[in-house]
């Protein structure tokens, strides 16, 4: 039987708390943890956490291993759909690695790092980000060549070697640094497939971890997608120039050629094209803008060339 614990408690101004919980799966020195619901507006990794804890609910007398679930770490951001925590508007993957004598966001981030600290494996699960869809991809550190591999076996589309950025350090997984981040789907919503492809990613990564034996999979291992490995070079942002209403001409994923156009930007009030948005090479469509408004030098696409 899994043992749920809490990790921290944030005492509301109502008087109530808050808990951010963990879900503990099997026992052994060998220690796997998934994390999801970093931000309150990633229900997509939340919907993952819970299918996988359904499933490894079942099966726990079969894992030669641990695994922590810490199924929502920022609940009073999620129980609103938004990305930052309530009465502060703070960004939760902004703070860590968090400080125990903060406000209380930093409080939580402080108390993850130290509950997760000694794990052999973090996997964080998110969504897509606001405004867009994107294929399912895991997303790891450009220099860290093992984690990787592993996240060949995530069932996604891309695996991401991505260089951090100046906002980096601040984050859940930079904390981490073999860690691997899976996300995909359209931003604040749960998207028909994602959730099980991600959900089926995770168990096949705990099978390639040897925690769970390859006979406990609920599909076989030939139906888990083979993903291309691109770095920052590869992933091209692909930006408006005029502002007005983008309108999506391409899908997620979808090969396009240098050229082809991925969208137009319309004139809301004369219904005019003031610009049509056009691929800068050929690839696939990585993530494509859902929130139609946009002014100059908004990001309305990712191509990906492999």
């Amino acid at each position: 039987m899994a043992e749920t614990r809490r990790v921290i408690e944030i005492e509301l101004p109502s008087g109530d708390v808050a808990p951010v919980v963990c879900r503990r799966f099997g026992s052994g020195p060998f220690r796997v943890v998934i994390a999801a619901g970093i931000r309150g507006d990633a229900p997509e990794g939340i919907r993952v956490a819970h299918r996988v804890s359904s499933f490894l609910e079942a099966e726990e007398g079969r894992l030669n291993g641990t695994v922590d679930i810490y199924p929502c770490a920022n609940p009073l951001a999620a129980h609103r759909g938004t990305r930052t925590w309530p009465f502060f508007d703070t960004d939760l993957n902004r703070l860590f690695p968090g400080r125990s004598d903060g406000h209380p966001p930093a409080q939580v981030a402080r108390a993850l790092c130290d509950d997760i600290s000694g794990a052999q494996q973090v996997i964080e699960l998110r969504g897509a980000r606001p405004a867009f869809s994107e294929a399912s991809q895991a997303i790891v550190r450009h220099d860290h060549a093992e984690s990787a591999e592993l996240a060949s076996h995530a069932n996604v589309a891309v695996v991401w070697r991505r260089t951090p950025g100046p906002a980096a350090p601040a984050t859940f997984a930079h904390q981490f640094p073999g860690s691997i981040v899976l996300e995909g789907g359209t931003g604040n919503r749960l998207t028909p497939g994602v959730g099980n492809d991600l959900a089926d990613g995770v168990l096949n990564l705990l099978v390639h971890l040897k925690v769970l034996p390859e006979s406990g999979l609920p599909f076989h291992w030939a139906a888990i997608r083979r993903p291309v490995h691109v770095t920052d070079a590869e992933v091209h942002r692909v930006r408006a120039e005029r502002g007005g209403l983008f309108l999506p001409a391409s899908t997620i994923w979808s090969e396009v050629e240098a050229g082809e156009c991925l969208g137009e930007i319309v004139d809301p009030l004369t219904g005019l094209t003031r610009e049509e948005v056009r691929s800068p090479m050929a690839g696939n469509i990585l993530a494509i803008r859902e929130l139609p408004v946009v002014f100059p030098g908004t990001m309305v696409a990712r191509v990906v060339t492999a």
